[in-house]
């Protein structure tokens, strides 16, 4: 019997089951989503969640109309993961194909997805709790109570730990008591339990240095041009010190690892990271990342936005799958220059805090 050639259809339907196992942030976050199409940049308007008023009864009720406030959002955030592909590989039964293709290339995009939701969450965190040097749970309840104080309901509050800091608070009695499950694997994975009121995740995708010791510089200004890996650093404190190979820095809601050592001269120099800019970047102060990172956040605090990108007129064979409020995007394609089938995986998205005293920076 023939083998059944793979098309894009069975590719996105296997693709998007994979993206949404795979998510953590993704589910715990405000969502909006509408099979509506955008290009890259676009600027949509969503609704934020309604708030009501509880009033003193005395003797009749006062009517409170449901007033959703509005915020813009720009879709500007396009992952992409295009793979080389041979007739053989298209032939394999779709397990096969997942395994070998589609679940690495998914991962990398579900990844992104997480960072880029801690990242904004972290840098745009108006409150701020402190992992003591010696772990005691009293610091998780100050996560707790900075929610408290910005009046953030007790259901929906979560807290995502990077292994740095869940092993500094996993050896103490009850912190990893199972008291909650997720509604996706990737959640019931990465779930650790409620802790002072806070339903806990760990996530590989936090903001951490991995350098062996991690720079002495504790602020600083880049500029960079688009689609390059350099930033040029300016007003960095202290004037003369360090950023280490591997230490991190958020910008406009991107994480960036530093690629190697550099001594800065008079407060400026340049660094290397990891991965292109998506636009250029005026003066903008970076949020410096010499430790680890955790965000403790209430639901309505961020929103992930999703949107279905067009089929390209050009490619004869594409398909979008849709549901639960995602899509991916999967283009069959063809290099005159190389003479190679590429399959290209893609989704777009956007990123917005919707009320920053609802974020916690927690490290």
């Amino acid at each position: 019997m023939p083998n059944t050639i793979l098309t894009p259809k069975i590719i996105a339907q296997e693709a998007l089951m994979v993206l949404e196992s795979q998510l953590t942030m993704a589910g715990l976050v405000h969502r909006d989503y509408s099979k509506e199409f955008v290009r890259v940049g676009d600027t949509i308007t969503i609704r934020k969640p309604a708030k009501f008023v509880a009033k003193n009864f005395v003797g009749e009720t006062h009517g409170q109309d449901i007033t959703e406030g509005s915020t813009t959002v720009k879709m500007d955030r396009f992952r992409d993961v295009t793979v080389n592909v041979s007739s053989k590989e298209l032939t394999l039964d779709i397990k096969d194909f997942s395994e070998q293709v589609v679940t690495p290339a998914i991962s990398a995009i579900a990844q992104a997805v997480d960072q880029d939701l801690l990242a904004v969450g972290i840098e745009k965190a108006a409150k701020t709790a402190t992992v003591s040097a010696k772990p005691a749970l009293t610091d998780i309840a100050g996560v707790g109570k900075a929610l408290d104080m910005s009046k953030a309901p007790i259901q929906n509050r979560r807290l995502i730990l990077p292994a740095e800091i869940k092993y500094k608070y996993n050896t103490l009695d009850n912190f990893a008591k199972q008291c909650y499950a997720g509604d996706s694997q990737a959640l019931r994975d990465a779930e650790v339990g409620r802790v002072y009121t806070c339903d806990t995740f760990s996530s590989e995708n936090c903001p951490h240095s991995a350098a062996e010791k991690p720079g002495t510089v504790t602020g600083y200004k880049v500029t960079g041009t688009k689609d390059t890996t350099e930033l040029t650093v300016s007003a960095g404190e202290p004037a003369t010190g360090k950023i280490a190979e591997g230490d991190q820095l958020i910008v406009n809601g991107y994480v960036y690892t530093v690629q190697e050592d550099v001594t800065l001269v008079g407060g400026a120099g340049t660094i290397k990271v990891d991965q292109n800019l998506p636009t250029d970047v005026t003066e903008v102060a970076a949020k410096v990342i010499s430790k680890a990172h955790a965000l403790g956040f209430h639901r309505n605090g961020l929103a992930l936005v999703t949107r279905q990108l067009e089929l390209p007129m050009g490619a004869s064979k594409a398909h979008i799958a849709s549901a639960n409020g995602l899509a991916v995007r999967v283009v069959f394609g063809y290099d005159m220059k190389t003479k190679k089938d590429t399959i290209s995986f893609d989704i777009i998205y956007g990123i917005k805090e919707l009320d920053e005293s609802l974020l916690v920076d927690f490290s």
